[in-house]
């Protein structure tokens, strides 16, 4: 059975402290959008295994999905083995959450071929011990907050779609590194999201969230990778109404009309050639 893993990006994420544990407390929107990872999980008599069709991807038992796949097995007492493969689409080291989905996208049809022995708070649990946004993709909504970690998620309950053009250049960012580096810029609590929080429930909401996207990772991953002032640039000529850096980075991403998507999507793909490593994706709110 094939199951979906979407990406995300981050509309809003203010990091308001570091935790004693070493993570950050933070503030974020979350927005699923059309842009997917598929896994195809299947029943087998042989022991689990783990396929994927990007090499670089590690399958073995301490990856991410190989512990997401023992977790499951372990709390719900399954008996049922399951060859699970792969398809990666959403760029590693991006910033879209890409990982994470795969594993609640796993976590969750590994329950439905199960027959949902687990309940969706124990899957939840699950997450919160995989990563901090694995709980945003058990939540199957368009849009969230997330607080603590990320991990503690409410609903937003609203119609608003956004169209997005987003641009990966030809390298990844460590999560870890862009937090580590953090220390040296001041963390600073900030209003806007009560602002984009009501957004979503405004009749002239888009304008509201253009208005206040923000990122606090973004001031270390712009004095890190300063090329990616180009990519900026040339969404912002290509018509994008606010341009941000989705989570760690490394990709960017602009929020348009929904008419003027397909034209930027053309011509930041003769800017941004694939054969020298970039991707560039058009998507929507999902």
């Amino acid at each position: 059975m094939d199951f979906s893993a979407p990406a995300k990006v981050n509309l809003y994420l203010n990091v308001v402290k570091k935790r004693s544990d070493g993570y950050h407390d933070i503030e974020t929107v979350f927005e699923r959008i059309s842009l997917f990872d598929n896994i195809t999980i299947l029943e087998t008599k042989e022991p689990t295994t783990i396929q994927c069709d990007d090499k670089s991807i590690p399958t073995d038992t301490n990856s991410l999905m190989g512990r997401t796949a023992e977790l499951f097995l372990k709390e719900a007492k399954g008996k049922k083995n399951f060859k699970i493969q792969i398809k990666k689409n959403i760029p590693i080291g991006a910033g879209l959450g890409g990982g994470s989905s795969d594993a609640a996208a796993l976590l969750m049809g590994m329950n439905k071929l199960s027959g949902d022995p687990l309940k969706k708070e124990k899957l939840v649990e699950i997450g919160r011990m995989l990563g901090a946004d694995v709980p945003f993709f058990l939540s199957e909504t368009s849009f969230a907050h997330g607080s603590g970690r990320g991990d503690i998620v409410e609903s937003i309950n609203t119609n608003i779609k956004i169209w997005h053009v987003l641009v990966k250049p030809p390298f990844s960012i460590s999560t870890k590194a862009v937090y580590d580096k953090l220390g040296a810029f001041n963390l600073t609590k900030d209003i806007a999201l009560d602002r984009i929080l009501s957004a979503f429930f405004e009749e002239n909401g888009l304008s509201y969230i253009v208005e206040n996207l923000r990122n606090d990772l973004q001031q270390v991953v712009l004095r890190d990778f300063p090329m990616l002032e180009k990519v900026f640039e040339e969404l912002r000529k290509a018509g994008a109404l606010n341009v941000l850096v989705s989570g760690s980075g490394s990709t960017v991403f602009g929020i348009f009309d929904s008419k003027s998507v397909r034209a930027a999507l053309v011509n930041l793909k003769t800017i941004f050639k694939e054969k020298e490593g970039w991707r560039v994706f058009a998507a929507s709110t999902y």
